[in-house]
């Protein structure tokens, strides 16, 4: 090792290098091997000979820069007397923030405060005394830019400020209310940094000023070390930050406003004069500063740790505790912090009792989102309503898109504009999804840049968010949920796209237990830690309260007693949730909660108990076999026995489909899996009519050519707000639960409905005349509600028209169908067909022989499938028979159908179809029109 370093020092020889990196690495020999004369080390005499790559691999390798030969040089000390600049900057680079800080910071304490005259500690003292230093002084801010401004003639000037309110404070000062600036507005530009902001101001922020013109850059830390601008020279540091932490115990977070650290000091520090002298302005005392924090809070410490606890679980051992595994962190997070995520967990049914990973969990932890979100998404896929949800997680994973305005008086157009995209759901989160739609529909049309300025929306944002979906939507088909073809492919996880009532069911079960209750007679907002709760402005509903003036009209004007949110957070001693959305009883009552059994919470009502006092002045038939179905310690319905048996079950089949499709994600599915999905289905859309919500068009659709993988399904139905039948009230439960309010119906309404739901799940081949809804209604003193089912519709609605092609390998069968009004297809055919029938579609069948050139005519279906199967059909493999309907028996050629394409079938004729192809509902009614031209009837 002597003769390798003499040689590099003396003889400048690379050559040595070859050996002194083989002794390192394999004979053991130390990288910082000292000479046995000189005290060098290979470092110094790299740096002292330039030698840049070599110098950045022995830094690699572990090299320490502080070691100190004979002479007492450092490294970087022979970088220096040998003018290796590129050396010097390379060693600088590798120096630990700490060594350099405690060099910089002598620089900042120059002097004590002992060394201040007297008349300055005074001046220092009435300042405190006058102003609480806790707030930014804007007074002082503009004090010193006025001073920065007729003192010298050039140089860019950069303010640190802790937030939005504080920069549009500040902008308008300079642009509007001080005559100072505003008199002379020509000589200045002022541009605005944030990362909510729209980032066109960025990149103008880079450009010189035309001469005679300072550039003014009002930032928040985003400054420190994300953005560089060539030309600042003065920089003003307001010494705050806006901080978010997480509060474990209320599961609240907050976004306060704090000191910053002295690495933020000395980062800010570093901005003024980039490349020419500059001169920084730090608006806090010496004393401050050293009473500072060395550097920020970890992000460990202060935000929810539910994602990393289960990626916990996956590296560590499974005898370990996740609190043990976490405890090992140079700064490990509090030990109640780690319980309370490790409860959530739990809570979502990620992680069982002994905190192992459930197969839940393990699915969650290959999802690239949080998992409560995670779970949103699996529930969509289950629910069959996928791609809104894939929007809307992803744009929770990541950030809202929409952007704060440059300008205080552009706030109410740009909470408009969002406004504008919730088709009257009161919903953020179809904000959030009307938004990304347009947004795809202007970057096909070539104008997403001007969309984007007009609708105060992150172009950047939102490309994020898609490349997010492709993720996502990979890892599904990589993990089973979603397949390439045949069940469970693109088209049949969104079979239900088009229902909002369905697509909140998985917002409901993703959020929970974020759930916010709608007090309508003191129009509060509850949760189950938080008495009283408002909407954050950003949220659309925010508007409705503020429309109201905040009287208790607000809570009345809402449709429904729920609410979900995204997050909670505090500010000036106010709970506010942000990302809301309306949902109805049941679906809090369906999709609320694990996935434990609530057969054994249904026990009789203290209402009821109540009753047995002969002081109670209500009679026996108000208050005849109620019971509670306890959701959790919040959420606790009462409602009559019967309709509690009806919906705990529905609920528990629900459960046991989800955990069904969770452990088996590509086990084919049943009919009696359909079953329990068509009847929520039901259940939800009628619950959402009876509440007068809209339901809106083209949720599920992408703004984009469709081919046969990806085209979306309509299940939707227009819905009116129907009269509610008077209610009596019970007195108030003692306890935080659902307090019932009791319906007064005959015993034939219910019985009626009840059977309308059996038939729905225990018979899957049959269908029902009559749709159900099942109504929670919350009384106007407590977090609580009614749960009522009653009959609301006995004639079906026709949501939509579908078209399938029904290939036969005879026209024997052809002759059988049209003489007995019957057909018989493959299973997996029936499954579509089945789908489509009971979700109230009209089902339209064309058909043709193999090999004939012709269409043999068409028909409609008019039962679901049953389980019987016809002997004269010649062919083995088919299913069991149901009835149609024949409009047209006149054979059409196929060379009269060239001119159609089906975009379902990668745009090919519809002549090239296989059995159960699907055609796009244009082409079909092209199709159908055919007959109709030739024949001159009308389908009816």
């Amino acid at each position: 090792m002597d003769s390798c370093i003499s040689s590099i020092f003396l003889h400048e020889d690379q050559e040595a290098f070859s050996q002194l990196f083989n002794l390192i690495l394999n004979e053991n020999v130390p990288v910082d091997f000292m000479h046995s004369e000189t005290g060098s080390t290979a470092l110094m005499v790299s740096a002292a000979r330039g030698f840049l790559p070599q110098t950045q691999q022995l830094l690699s390798m572990g090299a320490d820069i502080n070691m100190k030969a004979s002479n007492g040089w450092t490294a970087l000390d022979f970088a220096k007397h040998f003018q290796q600049t590129e050396a010097m900057d390379i060693l600088k680079s590798s120096i630990p923030l700490g060594e350099v800080s405690s060099l910089e910071e002598s620089a900042l304490v120059q002097c004590s405060p002992t060394e201040l005259s007297s008349e300055e500690q005074e001046l220092l003292k009435q300042y405190h005394h006058s102003f609480d230093d806790q707030r930014v002084d804007l007074d002082l801010i503009m004090t010193l830019l006025h001073n920065i401004c007729t003192t010298t003639n050039e140089g860019a000037v950069l303010i640190f400020l802790p937030g939005y309110d504080e920069i549009v404070s500040l902008r308008d000062r300079i642009l509007f209310d001080d005559k100072r600036f505003s008199t002379h507005s020509e000589s200045y530009q002022v541009f605005t940094l944030h990362s909510d902001m729209q980032t066109l101001d960025q990149k103008r922020a880079m450009k010189p000023a035309p001469s005679g013109v300072r550039k003014i850059i009002l930032s928040t830390n985003i400054a420190e070390t994300s953005i560089t601008i060539d030309d600042v020279v003065f920089v003003i540091d307001s010494g705050k930050i806006k901080e978010k932490s997480f509060d474990t115990l209320s599961r609240v977070s907050m976004l306060k406003t704090v000191w910053i650290s002295k690495a933020s000091v000395l980062q800010r520090k570093g901005r003024a004069g980039r490349c020419r002298p500059g001169i920084c302005f730090h608006l806090f005392s010496r004393l401050r500063f050293n009473n500072m924090q060395e550097f920020q809070v970890p992000q460990l410490l202060r935000m929810p740790l539910q994602e990393l606890c289960l990626q916990t679980k996956l590296l560590a051992p499974s005898s370990c505790p996740v609190a043990e595994f976490l405890s090992k962190a140079p700064q490990p997070p509090p030990t109640h912090a780690i319980q309370s995520a490790v409860h959530m967990l739990k809570t979502i049914d990620a992680l069982d009792q002994n905190e192992d990973l459930t197969d839940l969990g393990f699915h969650l932890a290959d999802l690239p989102v949080e998992p409560h979100l995670g779970k949103m998404v699996l529930c969509a896929v289950v629910l069959k309503c996928l791609d809104p949800i894939l929007t809307i997680a992803c744009t929770l994973a990541y950030r809202d898109p929409f952007t704060l305005p440059a300008e205080s008086s552009q706030k109410r157009a740009a909470l408009q504009s969002r406004k504008r995209f919730t088709s009257n759901t009161f919903s953020d989160h179809m904000a959030l999804l009307r938004a990304f739609q347009a947004w795809q529909k202007a970057r096909s049309e070539g104008w997403e840049r001007s969309f984007c300025e007009r609708n105060f929306l992150s172009q950047s944002t939102m490309d994020m968010i898609l490349g997010m979906r492709t993720q996502l939507l990979g890892q599904l088909r990589a993990i089973g949920f979603v397949r390439a073809r045949g069940g469970s492919d693109i088209r049949d996880v969104n079979l239900n796209s088009e229902n909002w009532a369905v697509v909140k069911a998985a917002l409901v079960a993703g959020m929970y237990p974020n759930m916010v209750h709608v007090n309508k007679k003191t129009s509060l907002l509850t949760s189950n830690r938080e008495k009283k709760v408002h909407f954050h402005p950003t949220s659309v509903l925010s508007q409705l309260q503020l429309k109201e003036n905040n009287s208790s009209k607000s809570g009345q004007a809402l449709p429904t007693d729920w609410l979900i949110y995204d997050e909670m957070s505090r500010g000036h001693r106010m709970a506010s949730v942000r990302c809301c959305s309306v949902v109805t009883s049941i679906t809090v009552a369906m999709f609320g909660g694990g996935t434990k059994l609530l057969s054994s919470t249904l026990h009789e009502s203290a209402i009821q108990k109540r009753n047995e006092n002969p002081l109670d002045d209500m009679s026996d038939s108000d208050t005849e076999d109620l019971v509670e179905i306890k959701i959790d310690d919040w959420l606790v319905f009462g409602l009559e026995r019967e309709t509690a048996a009806l919906v705990s079950e529905l609920r528990q089949k629900w459960q046991n489909l989800f955990i069904k499709r969770i452990r088996c994600p590509s086990k084919p599915w049943s009919q009696q899996d359909e079953a329990v999905i068509q009847t929520l289905v039901s259940v939800l859309g009628a619950e959402e009519q009876e509440a007068g919500l809209q339901q809106p068009t083209g949720i599920g659709q992408r703004p984009r050519p469709m081919t046969s993988e990806d085209g979306p399904r309509s299940s939707g139905r227009n819905s009116k707000a129907s009269s509610q039948l008077p209610s009596h009230n019970t007195n108030d439960k003692p306890r935080r639960m659902l307090s019932s309010d009791l319906l007064k119906t005959n015993s034939h309404s219910r019985d009626e409905v009840s059977l309308a739901i059996k038939k729905l799940w225990d018979y899957p081949s049959s269908s029902s005349s009559s749709s159900c809804s099942v109504t929670l209604d919350g009384p106007p003193e407590s977090p609580s509600g009614k749960l009522v089912l009653k009959s609301v519709s006995q004639k079906p609605t026709v949501s939509s028209v579908r078209y399938f092609i029904m290939k036969s390998n005879s026209i024997r069968n052809i002759e059988i169908s049209q003489q007995k009004g019957i057909w018989s297809t493959t299973p997996s055919n029936e499954t579509k067909l089945t789908q489509g029938f009971l979700a109230n579609s009209f089902i339209i069948l064309i058909f043709s022989v193999q090999g004939s050139g012709h269409f043999q005519g068409y028909a409609r279906m008019t039962s679901v499938v049953s389980q019987e199967s016809c002997q004269d059909w010649g062919f083995m493999g088919l299913g069991g028979v149901f009835s149609v309907e024949w409009i047209h028996k006149e054979s059409l050629p196929f060379p009269f159908t060239q001119h159609i394409l089906n975009p379902w079938n990668d745009n090919k004729r519809v002549q090239v179809s296989r059995d159960g192809q699907e055609l796009e509902p244009q082409a079909g009614s092209q199709l159908l029109s055919l007959w109709e031209r030739n024949s001159g009837n009308q389908l009816h």
